[in-house]
Order: C-alpha cells, then structure tokens, then sequence
C-alpha cells in the first residue's frame, strides 16, 4: 500500500490543509484514500481535522471510527492524561487500529497531531508513533524565518527512529510584508543540507481547494 505519515515542525503550519489536499488529488486520479487522523484533541465537541480528512477522502464515517484517540482539551495526549483525561493507551494497538481502517485503500495518508516531538505519553512522541506505522514522511513547515532550525531539527529527531523523510513541504499560511526575505532561500538551503529529500515550496493560499493543484504535482513526487 502507497502511503505517508503527515508530521509537521510545530502546531499551526497546515498539516491538515495540505493532508485534505494530497486527500483530494489522489481521489481526483482514481485513488482509493484513507485519510486519517488517529489522534486529536481538541475536540469538543467534533474532531473537525478528522472530519475534513474524512470529507476529503469521500470516506467521512473514518473521522468518528472506534479505536482512535480523541479528548477535549486542547493539549498534547500526555498533558491531557496529566489533567485527568483519557491516556493514549497502546501505540502498537493504536498503529493497527490505523492501518485496518486503510486496509481496503490503495494509499494511506495518516496526519499527526502538533509537531514531531509532540509528547503522546510519558515515554513516546508522534515520531515514535510514526515509527510504529513505518510509513515514509512528509514534513510541513511554515516557509518563515526560524525554518531553517526548526526543519533540520525535526528532521534528525525523525531519522534518528529510523524514519525515512520522503518530502518537506514550505507552505506560508500566513501573510507576510515583505520583511522576511527568508523564503527567498530557504528551499536551496535545506536541498543543499538534506540531499535526497523532495523539497517543496508551496505558494501562498486561503483555501484547501486553492492547494489541490500543487498537491497534486506533491503526489508524482510521492509516487501515488
């Protein structure tokens, strides 16, 4: 099975928006997708990242299935279980829950919660859980100023659990005035520091449906 693990550098960069568009682009091809997020909080009282990738997909009933993680703070799962709220429980459990639901899918897109290092119990992150799933990464960052770091920084906790990064994805969600001239460089700077990684620099949007059109070209780097 085609597949990729949706991580990001931090909270806020689009990991949704582009997940619901690679969603979308792959079903434009004739694809059979899977899109799911197995952990999110915030949920109060609908997993609305869930239903979108749901939406996306053509598969909404994914979004409310059994054996995913959902809690109502807006907090990492390991705070939440520190605030009395629900534990995330087994990994190994929730990894298998993940991949039955995509067992009848000819690709998979599975879309983290937060950033790489987002603490899901007292021990393990989103990247160990990336880990157990074992599908290849795209990573997305916000084409700013700090992403340089932040990028190289999520990209060595990832490979240092044996986790292939396949692509890393600049978006800008946000309007900039043109004091940042960062973006101007910061593709040539991480292709010359991670040779082998597809990098990819994704123009300024406002909506899902204006991203489909790169997603799709992400999706023939990806080979869905």
């Amino acid at each position: 099975m085609k597949g990729a693990f949706i991580t990001a550098t931090g909270t806020g960069v689009g990991k949704t928006w582009l997940t619901s568009a690679l969603s979308r682009a792959c079903v434009s091809r004739g694809l059979r997708v899977a899109s799911i997020k197995p952990v999110e909080t915030g949920v109060d009282p609908q997993p609305l990242d869930a239903i979108e990738l749901g939406q996306a997909c053509e598969q909404p009933a994914l979004a409310y299935a059994e054996g995913l993680y959902r809690a109502a703070p807006p907090l990492a799962p390991y705070a939440v279980e520190r605030s009395g709220g629900p534990p995330i429980g087994s990994l190994a459990r929730l990894a298998q829950r993940t991949l039955e639901l995509a067992a009848h899918a000819e690709c998979v897109l599975v879309e983290g919660a937060g950033g790489v290092l987002v603490p899901l119990d007292a021990e393990n992150t989103i990247a160990d859980f990336a880990a157990t799933l074992g599908l290849p990464i795209v990573l997305v960052a916000e084409n700013a100023l700090g992403v340089l770091s932040y990028t190289l920084t999520a990209v060595e906790a990832l490979r240092t659990r044996g986790l292939q990064v396949q692509a890393i994805a600049l978006q800008r969600i946000h309007g900039q005035d043109g004091s940042d001239i960062s973006p101007s460089s910061n593709a040539a700077v991480l292709k010359s520091y991670l040779p082998g990684v597809s990098i990819v620099s994704l123009p300024h949007v406002r909506s899902i449906p204006e991203l489909i059109g790169p997603a799709s070209e992400l999706c023939e780097t990806l080979g869905f």
